[in-house]
């Protein structure tokens, strides 16, 4: 799947150091080096840290041959109507958030990559009117396939930012970009089950996204796009942090506003994740190994735990119950060291088990409540060990942590993983972003059980 412009450019984001950008058309994209070519080429105009206009090439590097390559090295040429040179740039591979990739990555056979290449003037008044790539790289040898791990099949190998249970449990969105971005910048898909198959689908909420919505929400254009505005899926109300980090749901045109936390301008709103019923987590923190708080609360501006604030911190996400109020959370309380149930409602805090926590960039665990006694009496959780990423799970009632299948991901600091339980919860979908994301269905049928 490409990632492609939007109907939404005006609020098109350029590099994590531009506070707003404008998306121009430019013609004749070339590209060299055989192997690889250069697609999707456009120019992008921004404002740079010192407020100085800024022109860049972007677009993706595709490897159409058999071979890897590395250290990439990217030329980017303007020419004008009449075809005289008019600026040129150097570019480098990066992720969907605009973050270059690591110094090893290779690009590997029929795969794709995002670039960028700064360009340079030669005289002010230029006028572009085409672009020319020229990628040059180093052929090595490509990554053997992933090894087959039971229980989980591969779907995609491209960035993915969220994913969305459809209420019916057929299947599940998913959307390929950068987290921190509108939805509508994202390229999304659709996976029909049992059989897996993975096909384009336009976001059913798209069509609410436009500059009349942000009038009426009270956002301007760099706002709007920091705005984190999600729709509940298979609902009918919106979410979304103003100017100043107040959060506030409304409907799907942007009428009938409410507030629902208004105490968070010194916090970063990382991700929504949404529970059934219009439910959700909000969590926050700055970077990778900070803090994390949370609340839980739905889009009708029901508060389900106290503000983020009022809610112990955690090194990971945390994740909750279905229905938010039953949150598991890791670190270290009263000198013990591991996960933990938090009830938001009644302050109950009990120990789980004892484990080392990963970053939080890790897939926040999912407690699973039996449905006779109301309690939450499972919790799978993604833990790091030696020989890499673990799915386990906790069965409450015996105590037992159950190895239950490793999981295929390698996320460097900046990169990000989550997962989605379906509503059976015989199934879970993983994905990642980075270098090496991915999207992933996970069995839970085919996997030990948790006693």
């Amino acid at each position: 799947m490409r990632r492609g412009e939007t109907g939404l450019v005006l609020f098109a984001r350029l590099l994590s150091l531009l506070i707003a950008s404008l998306l121009i058309a430019v013609g004749g994209v070339t590209a060299q080096t055989s192997d690889l070519t250069a697609d999707h080429v456009r120019l992008v105009e921004g404002v740079g840290d010192f407020g100085q206009p800024t022109l860049t090439a972007v677009g993706e590097i595709v490897n159409a041959g058999a071979e890897a390559y590395a250290n990439l090295f990217i030329t980017a040429q303007a020419f004008d109507a009449s075809g005289t040179q008019v600026a040129e740039g150097y570019g480098f591979l990066v992720n969907q958030c605009n973050v270059g990739v690591p110094l090893d990555f290779a690009l590997q056979p029929d795969h794709r990559q995002p670039f960028t290449a700064p360009l340079e003037l030669f005289e002010a008044d230029a006028s572009i009117e085409t672009i020319e790539v020229i990628v040059e790289g180093e052929a090595v040898e490509p990554l053997p396939p992933p090894a087959a791990i039971n229980g989980i099949t591969r779907l995609s190998d491209e960035e993915i930012a969220a994913v969305e249970w459809d209420a019916s449990g057929e299947f599940f969105r998913f959307g390929v970009g950068c987290p921190s971005e509108l939805f509508t910048e994202w390229t999304w898909g659709r996976v029909n089950l049992p059989d897996l198959e993975v096909m384009p689908e336009a976001h059913p909420a798209a069509e609410y996204v436009t500059p009349e919505l942000a009038e009426r929400l009270g956002l301007n254009e760099s706002d709007f796009a920091r705005s984190m505005l999600r729709f509940a899926p298979n609902g009918d109300r919106l979410i979304f942090q103003d100017e100043i980090n107040d959060v506030i749901t409304a409907a799907p045109d942007g009428r009938f506003a409410r507030l629902l936390f208004n105490d968070q301008h010194n916090r970063t709103l990382q991700g929504v994740h949404w529970l059934p019923e219009e439910r959700f987590l909000a969590y926050y923190y700055g970077a990778y190994g900070d803090p994390v708080g949370f609340f839980t609360a739905d889009v009708e501006a029901r508060r389900i735990s106290p503000d983020l604030r009022n809610n112990p911190f955690s090194e990971i996400v945390p994740g909750a119950s279905v229905d938010g109020r039953r949150v598991v959370l890791a670190g270290t309380f009263d000198d013990e060291r591991g996960y933990f149930l938090y009830v938001t409602n009644n302050d109950f805090f009990e120990l789980l088990f004892n484990a080392e926590p990963p970053g939080n960039n890790f897939p926040a665990p999912i407690p699973l409540v039996e449905a006779e006694s109301d309690l939450v009496n499972r919790v799978y959780v993604a833990l790091e060990t030696d020989d890499g990423a673990e799915l386990v799970c906790f069965n409450r009632d015996t105590g037992d942590l159950i190895p239950q299948t490793p999981l295929p991901l390698d996320l460097a600091q900046e990169e990000r993983a989550d997962w989605w339980i379906a509503p059976d919860e015989q199934s879970l979908v993983l994905a990642a972003t980075g270098a090496h994301g991915g999207l992933w269905w996970i069995d839970l049928t085919a996997l030990p059980g948790c006693g």
